[in-house]
């Protein structure tokens, strides 16, 4: 298969009052590339790294003119164009033929062509990122809303025979023996030859030929006295597949072989207990925005390694292949997740769907990856909710049916009213004590509270933290909001206390580094969520250069766990009915005229910005 980059400069302009698709601007014969309401934009990008259109959430096109050459064509009999993230609704023309659109903004997608001819092309992409209550996430959501085309586009040239879904499944009978399961369709028919090479690439460990074969096909493989992967040990053996009959590679694949279960309230890697220390991350690094270059993907996952992190959560959605790929290198778990974010409509079929594709196209695209251990499918939801605990049994029942391999969730900010927990395969939570309520004092006697209807299955602290704007600092004594001392106290008691719970499997900071979020508008957020343990530049704070020397250190806890029960007991009822009826209304209803209004305080302070410099 051969591909050719459509990455490069394009040209764009916005549609403000939505009157391209009218005035047809996808005809070739009304392009003029030298229309002065063109704007020159580096593709992969998101435009609102352009100038006046940083916050812009509407409708933005897109022209890029392209030459296919007549040797790309023989032989191929399928031509499929492939986007690797684009936000969120995009329409797509070539040379004025009309492709098709997708809806979503965090996973590929593509359109088959059955017949292209040689010569120049104008392929010309509408976007737009507008909140709608139907689309995941919907209106209320605390992250720039980053539109456009902001991942890699490519023409792909697909031959009459070839292979696709190549599915690479490993699982230890112990940890000296695996079983490797290899399975595949195949289009058309093909002879094929295949090899597991290992990390070197040199050294042939097995192969094997398969003679004439078409549809779906595979092989199993007993592996005695593997490498398994794992963070301390990041082996990756490799995988190719050859045309017996033209001697073309036709695919290759890295892979690790690793196992990741739940045992009781524990997690096991490998058969080995295993307990999760990490940060969450939003894909987004300033000036870039989300089109963060490969290096300096690298440079955060080797960053968390050097803090002691075993595991990253890609929050709230899927982050771009590369971080995978070097996650799966360097060692670093994976948790991803998809955007079924606070106030989705729960009651539309539209929605469901929605949120099943994504969760397909995700575990398509990173089945084989050794380094993702989980899916997570959805934050934040008020899941004491009759349609919404539907939603969510519904949604992980289709994740299990795709991936029986990987631990199935949901991350829930519910302390008693949540009892579709059970239904996980691990137990979540997000709360901010220190910060938002309370103190960190009552983190302890509270998860043992809200652990009591789901007591059998390993935990996780999702999201815990304290915000502090880089270079701010006060007296220790006065723990001042916003001053790095601040947030040093509240993680450091934080990740002290959920060391020494021992039903407890893992924690993750919120979050990595500080990120664009127009609802932050403080003297000390100005547009930007600084809850993390760097800047949005990467400067490190207090907390940074602390979490080395604590991050395996416990307190000295009282045994709370009967209170917990007393409590929980007492507070449910109480609890749920003020959760449905007046806590969620915030999240079910949403506030479009805060978000309107924090969105026009933030184009003010942008606007005050370019007028100093």
């Amino acid at each position: 298969m051969k591909k050719q980059t459509l990455n490069g400069n394009w040209k764009c302009k916005p549609d403000v009052h939505d009157v391209g698709l009218t005035a047809e601007w996808f005809r070739p014969d009304l392009y003029d590339q030298n229309d002065s309401e063109l704007l020159n934009i580096e593709i992969p990008n998101s435009f609102n790294t352009l100038k006046g259109y940083e916050i812009y959430e509407g409708i933005f096109w897109h022209f890029f003119e392209f030459a296919i050459v007549e040797k790309n064509l023989s032989e191929n009999s399928l031509f499929r164009l492939k986007f690797n993230g684009s936000n969120y609704n995009t329409m797509v023309w070539l040379n004025g033929k009309y492709l098709g659109e997708h809806n979503g903004g965090f996973t590929p997608f593509h359109f088959n062509m059955k017949k292209l001819n040689a010569g120049k092309k104008l392929l010309v992409v509408r976007v737009e990122n507008i909140r709608k209550k139907n689309r995941i996430p919907a209106i209320s959501f605390d992250w720039l809303n980053w539109g456009g085309i902001y991942r890699d586009v490519e023409l792909l040239f697909m031959k009459k025979n070839r292979i696709k879904d190549v599915v690479i499944k490993t699982e230890l009978e112990s940890r000296k023996k695996s079983n490797i399961n290899i399975s595949y369709e195949i289009i058309g028919e093909l002879s094929l030859r295949w090899e597991i090479l290992d990390i070197t690439h040199n050294k042939i460990l097995f192969q094997g030929n398969i003679s004439k074969i078409m549809g779906l096909g595979g092989f199993n493989l007993t592996f005695h006295n593997p490498e398994l992967w794992s963070p301390d040990n990041p082996y990756l053996y490799y995988l190719k597949i050859i045309n017996k009959e033209t001697d073309e590679l036709i695919y290759e694949s890295s892979f690790g072989v690793r196992e990741i279960q739940v045992n009781g309230k524990y997690i096991f890697l490998n058969k080995k207990r295993i307990f999760l220390k990490g940060a969450s991350l939003h894909e987004e690094l300033m000036p870039y925005g989300r089109t963060i270059p490969y290096e300096e993907r690298e440079n955060d996952i080797k960053s968390m390694k050097s803090l002691g992190f075993n595991a990253l959560r890609t929050a709230h959605y899927s982050h771009d292949e590369d971080l995978i790929e070097i996650a799966d290198k360097e060692g670093m778990l994976i948790l991803e997740e998809i955007p079924v974010y606070w106030a989705c409509n729960f009651k539309n079929n539209e929605t469901f769907y929605t949120a099943a594709k994504m969760m397909r196209n995700l575990i398509m695209r990173d089945i084989n990856h050794p380094s993702v251990i989980w899916w997570s499918v959805g934050n934040e939801i008020p899941i004491e909710r009759p349609e919404v605990s539907k939603f969510i049994k519904r949604l992980m029942d289709w994740v299990r049916i795709h991936d029986d391999t990987r631990l199935v969730t949901y991350v829930s900010m519910k302390l008693f009213t949540d009892l579709t927990r059970r239904h996980a395969d691990v137990a979540t939570i997000n709360f901010y004590f220190g910060w938002y309520v309370g103190s960190t004092r009552m983190i302890s006697l509270m998860l043992d509270v809200m652990r009591t209807p789901t007591f059998n299955k390993p935990w996780i602290y999702t999201e815990f933290g304290a915000g502090a704007k880089n270079g701010f600092h006060d007296d220790w004594e006065n723990q001042t909001k916003f001053s790095e001392e601040k947030q040093l106290h509240v993680l450091d008691y934080s990740i002290r206390t959920f060391n020494a719970k021992e039903f407890l499997a893992g924690w993750f900071i919120w979050i990595y580094r500080d990120f664009r979020s127009f609802l932050r508008q403080n003297e000390y957020q100005q547009g930007f969520n600084r809850k993390g343990i760097v800047s949005e530049e990467n400067e490190q704070k207090l907390i940074y250069h602390r979490i080395p020397k604590i991050i395996n250190k416990k307190r000295k806890l009282l045994n709370t766990k009967l209170l917990g029960i007393f409590l929980w007991i007492i507070l449910y009822i109480p609890a749920y009915i003020l959760t449905y009826l007046v806590l969620d209304a915030g999240i079910i209803f949403g506030d479009t005229k805060t978000i309107e209004k924090k969105k026009l305080i933030d184009k003010q302070r942008i606007l005050k910005e370019y007028k100093a410099q």
